[in-house]
């Protein structure tokens, strides 16, 4: 989890508009929307450039949504603010599989061997889902529907039995979407695509592309989370969170655009009989990923940290530092708890933005290509390569 270090801009003076809550929230249910400008009397109402202070706080997307920004004008701020809401909550519209009647779930609800000529937001949605796919061979792959169910991950949690896993992993897998430009075709009975990895990127993309040309700067957008960054020109603090405790900064980031995502098997308190039951699932094996810490991905763009957030996890850290070494614009950091505190490993742009918060905790930034861990799985059956 990461979250911005600094303090709320001001404290709510005056509620401006009251938004309906949502009902097709990609997770629980919605809770009321507030809009608040940090700008009144008695309150400061601008910074020292003259800039009135906006800060919305939504629910979304099962979520809460952050968004705060400077405006050279109250009402053109609120308009900005609204223009990102309303693109993320498209999104949502589009992509959640809560609700049967979302575009990607009319789609995992298709028949194999029809074509279906999708929306071009949708299109490009899952395009960009499959360039990701492509290139963590596999490892983030969101057709994980059935393995999705099988460990009945959005109720209480089970142990699926082998037969149970063997089934659901045989029609998992990216392997049965063929997509060509805005024509989409279901190849294998079973494949359902989960929007659970890479909704929320999409979303604070969408939203980001909305403040393009408005008056507006220092913009940060905090979903769930996964934080993006626009029109600033002083890096700013975020806090990444301990894996041990994720109430407890472990490190200050220093960041001034992209966006980034965290992502650990202790962020959901799934048990079965017992047993913490990880809620990133490999889609190699069918099973949770092994739990090392954390790993955050900073990324220029939201979709693509939300995509390699998973999908490195899934790898691994020695492999996840090595992707972001050999990718231009992906940066990793890897929180390992050990006996004696906390490993922290970094890949090279990372250099001089990162400071502890905690004592127990060991820094090392990575330059080379660290030797790959032996327990990362073979590729199964349905694997990118075998396309």
């Amino acid at each position: 989890m990461v979250a911005p270090l600094f303090a709320p801009l001001l404290a709510p003076l005056a509620l401006i508009f009251a938004c309906t809550a949502n009902s097709g929230a990609a997770g629980s249910p919605a809770e009321p929307a507030r809009l608040s400008a940090r700008a009144a009397a008695g309150a400061k109402a601008t910074d020292e450039r003259g800039l009135i202070e906006i800060e919305r706080r939504v629910a979304v997307m099962g979520t809460t949504l952050e968004i705060r920004l400077l405006a050279g004008e109250r009402m053109s701020g609120l308009r900005a603010s609204e223009a990102a809401l309303r693109a993320i909550e498209a999104a949502e519209r589009r992509l959640s599989t809560w609700t049967a009647d979302s575009e990607l779930a009319r789609l995992n609800a298709a028949a194999p061997g029809l074509v279906h000529e999708l929306t071009p937001a949708l299109a490009a949605d899952l395009a960009g889902a499959l360039h990701w796919w492509r290139a963590t061979d596999g490892a983030f792959d969101p057709g994980v529907g059935s393995l999705v169910e099988a460990w009945d991950l959005r109720g209480a949690g089970r142990a699926p039995s082998p037969a149970a896993l063997r089934d659901a992993l045989a029609v998992a897998g990216l392997t049965g979407l063929q997509l060509e430009g805005r024509r989409a075709t279901i190849l294998r009975a079973g494949l359902r695509i989960e929007e659970g990895a890479f909704g929320k990127g999409v979303g604070l993309d969408a939203a980001l592309a909305t403040l393009e040309g408005c008056d507006v700067r220092d913009v940060l957008l905090d979903l769930g989370g996964q934080i993006a960054l626009h029109g600033w020109s002083e890096p700013v603090p975020l806090a990444v969170a301990d894996p041990r405790d994720r109430d407890r900064p472990a490190f200050e980031l220093l960041l001034s655009s992209g966006s980034v995502a965290t992502s650990a098997n202790s962020e959901r308190g799934l048990r079965v009989d017992g047993e913490p039951v990880g809620h990133l699932l490999d889609p190699r094996t069918g099973r949770p990923a092994p739990d090392f810490g954390s790993l955050t991905v900073i990324a220029t763009d939201a979709t693509a940290a939300d995509c390699l957030s998973t999908g490195l996890f899934v790898l691994g850290p020695e492999a996840a530092l090595a992707f972001a070494l050999a990718h231009d614009g992906v940066d990793v950091l890897v929180l390992e708890p050990t006996p004696h505190g906390l490993r922290a490993r970094a890949s090279a742009g990372l250099d001089g933005r990162l400071r502890p918060l905690i004592d127990t905790v060991t820094l090392e930034i990575v330059t080379t290509t660290p030797s790959r861990s032996p327990r990362t799985p073979q590729p199964q059956p349905h694997s990118p390569r075998q396309r």
